[in-house]
């Protein structure tokens, strides 16, 4: 019988993700205020944007 639950492991798995992402994210909008360039801050701010929504997604996952 399948379960939609995620096993111990697995929610620790994905819980070290969110960090990682979370980290990721603190130090992109750092580096923003920083960048010169258009091109690279629109990417950093795509980057930003992409990763928080994944931050949210995998944050859902260990809420379930």
């Amino acid at each position: 019988m399948a379960t939609k639950e995620l096993a111990l492991h697995e929610k620790l798995e994905v819980h070290e993700l969110v960090i990682l992402k979370t980290s990721c994210v603190t130090k992109a909008v750092a580096m923003s205020g920083l960048v010169q360039d258009e091109k690279l801050k629109a990417l950093i701010e795509e980057d930003i944007e992409n990763s928080a929504q994944a931050i949210d997604e995998l944050k859902a996952l260990l809420i379930s």
